[in-house]
């Protein structure tokens, strides 16, 4: 099993040069076609009536950026030897990114930048839970190489957390240690129910992993998984996401936003 086709969303260059790095590297690990999507929306006079003049201008704005982030794409891949698709849409990311994550096997997306709104960036959130495609999420701070050697699996017995695993097998079978953590409470031995049964599968399919029992100990479960991987010197986390639609947009569940806020390392998330 790999990933063959990568789907990164190249925007404002300071919050997506680290996912654009990152895609490409995981195209040249798996020899896949890296396609790079531009999409940025067309925002409307906050006044509230339109002004011919300005609308024009804002229209030759959006061309102008979308043009940009395909020169830079363009520039990144130049001397890859990958193949690349290139797509620039004047719409919204987040509709744009879910319609062409037919395409694809994974997303990469960077974590929010403050000053870039939903008519520049896709949000993760949109990302995770609309797209039934996996998201690799790249650090926000740490444009690091993803060496993926040492993974970290946050347990649960959920559909969301079995289907995260399936679809970070290309990563798992290429690891050199793969920790299954399952985040207990004290006395809730139920919380690790299945443990046995993933790692047995994983094992099955050639993967170097282990289950390990983890007592809560921190004031968050991510805040636990944090110290895990710290401990295991785990550059990827992967888990299952989870969340919700509010007032027409999603909403991420606390443990999921807790890791992209506050976690330094690579996450790979699936719904």
């Amino acid at each position: 099993m790999s990933y063959k086709s990568v789907l990164v969303h190249v925007g404002p260059e300071p919050p997506s040069a680290a996912s654009l790095a990152a895609a490409e590297q995981l195209a040249r690990q798996f020899d896949a076609t890296l396609i790079g999507v531009a999409a940025e929306a067309l925002e409307p006079p906050a006044t509230g009536f339109e002004d011919g003049l300005l609308l024009q201008t804002l229209r030759e704005q959006v061309e102008a950026d979308l043009a940009t982030a395909g020169q830079r794409f363009q520039d990144a891949v130049a001397e890859s030897g990958l193949q690349t698709k290139w797509l620039a849409i004047p719409s919204a990311p987040d509709r744009v990114m879910a319609l062409h994550a037919r395409g694809a096997d994974i997303i990469v997306a960077s974590r929010p930048a403050d000053g870039f709104g939903s008519s520049l960036l896709p949000s993760i959130a949109s990302l995770v839970l609309d797209t039934a495609t996996p998201v690799l999420v790249t650090p926000s701070h740490d444009h690091r190489e993803l060496k993926a050697q040492r993974i970290i699996v946050g347990w649960k017995d959920t559909r969301e957390t079995r289907r995260a695993v399936t679809d970070a097998l290309p990563f798992l079978l290429a690891a050199d240690q793969v920790i299954v953590a399952a985040i207990c409470r004290e006395g809730r031995s139920d919380e690790a129910t299945g443990l046995e049964e993933i790692v047995g599968r994983l094992e099955r399919h050639g993967v170097r992993a282990e289950g390990k029992l983890v007592p809560r100990r921190q004031r968050t479960v991510a805040d636990d998984l944090e110290e895990v991987a710290h401990e295991h010197a785990a550059d990827l986390l992967v888990l299952g996401a989870y969340g919700h639609s509010r007032l027409r947009e999603w909403v991420l569940g606390g443990v999921t936003q807790g890791l992209i806020d506050r976690f330094s390392r690579y996450l790979l998330f699936s719904h």
